[in-house]
């Protein structure tokens, strides 16, 4: 608790300094306009912090509870959420612990607004619906999660048909359930013909036309999965060789179909690129005052 004082102290003063103008490199090497970048929130897993990206510039920063796992924002809150809880601030930056598991050593992996002003959380081997005042009504129990803590899952999401998708991490597995909370399907990644082998994955996102898509974490690629568990497409390492890939984590597809990508302790941390494999922007990595080894992202807007 007191390192977390003493980076909410550090942040607060940046944010009163000065806002941080990011290198945006484009795929001919000159400088990218940052004017096209869209407004993101970046997660910085072990600084505990979150990151408002606006005009290629860190506008904003804001410390989290514990380890950052995840940040959204709505229209009145920053939402943050930590392994130890979930902090909501407010427009004027004053902070509101949401949520906090009761027991310990329970962890929050993954978090989600949902549009009541609710929320979906997961922790160790249980997804939970918050009401907006933070109170738990539904819990889902995920017993098929091998007990492994921090990699028991990256990301949880629910889905339109009310259902929810879940990447177990260490196990390397997807798991889809229905709205009932019923398993339905299971995507076991390390079992499939994949172009690379998977390690610990992060990201996925279940697509319009019903594929999923996976980012493989130390896989280092994007893989896309039909319903009958055949890659349709992928983004490796050697499609890119520019990026020094070695780590894909969470990820945001914008609405002209480009992928923003966290890429951890890749050579440039983040990048965004289109479906056809076209790189769009590379980020160079600014250890103290930028963009360090993110390992999720947001839009706040598309543009």
């Amino acid at each position: 608790m007191k390192s977390t004082k003493l980076c909410l102290i550090f942040i607060l003063l940046l944010n009163v300094a000065f806002a941080e103008k990011l290198e945006f490199i484009s795929s001919d090497g000159l400088e990218y306009n940052r004017e096209f970048v869209p407004e993101l929130l970046v997660t910085e897993y072990l600084k505990e912090q979150g990151k408002y990206i606006q005009k290629g510039e860190v506008t904003k920063r804001w410390a989290s509870y514990g380890k950052c796992q995840e940040v959204w924002k709505t229209d009145k809150f920053t939402i943050v959420c930590g392994t130890f809880g979930v902090w909501k601030y407010d427009n004027e930056n004053t902070r509101t612990i949401y949520f906090e598991p009761k027991k310990r050593p329970l962890e929050i992996h993954s978090c989600q607004p949902l549009d009541d002003g609710g929320m979906l959380i997961g922790v160790n081997k249980v997804l939970l619906e918050l009401n907006p005042k933070g109170k738990i009504r539904r819990m889902i129990k995920i017993p098929f999660l091998k007990y492994e803590n921090r990699l028991q899952m990256k990301t949880v999401r629910k889905l339109k048909d009310g259902g929810y998708i879940i990447s177990a991490c260490g196990q390397n597995k997807v798991y889809i359930l229905n709205k009932q909370g019923m398993l339905t399907r299971t995507i076991k990644l390390n079992k499939l013909d994949l172009p690379a082998k998977v390690n610990r994955i992060h990201g996925v996102e279940l697509l319009d036309n019903g594929n999923v898509l996976v980012g493989t974490g130390y896989g280092a690629s994007l893989i896309e999965i039909d319903k009958n568990d055949k890659v349709v497409w992928s983004l490796q390492s050697i499609d890119l060789p520019v990026l020094g890939l070695k780590y894909v984590g969470g990820f945001v597809i914008r609405d002209n179909g480009n992928i923003v990508v966290s890429a951890y302790n890749s050579t440039f941390p983040m990048f965004e690129v289109s479906r056809d494999k076209k790189l769009v922007w590379k980020l160079r990595r600014n250890k103290d005052t930028g963009i360090d080894l993110p390992t999720n992202v947001s839009l706040v807007a598309s543009k």
